[in-house]
């Protein structure tokens, strides 16, 4: 899964989280309270794997100055 999508997903999970812990706070329910923290949790994991992606990512766009070089063509020194 590509990082900036699981970014999306991560957003989504601390919405989620935010939106379970305001009704249940609300409405008193520990049940609800209960539920937000393990959502919360799983975008705490969420969090983890998107840093390692992303990184994972970025390695692999190294720049290589050597890549664009031709060696098959002559040099003007031969």
């Amino acid at each position: 899964m590509r990082a900036g999508r699981l970014r999306l997903i991560l957003i989504g999970a601390l919405v989620v989280a935010a939106i379970v812990s305001v009704i249940g706070n609300k409405t008193d329910s520990p049940w609800l309270g209960w539920l937000s923290f393990a959502v919360f949790l799983c975008a705490i994991v969420l969090y983890a794997t998107w840093r390692r992606t992303a990184l994972r990512e970025r390695r692999a766009r190294v720049f290589d100055r050597e890549a664009k070089t031709d060696e098959t063509r002559t040099r003007p020194d031969q």
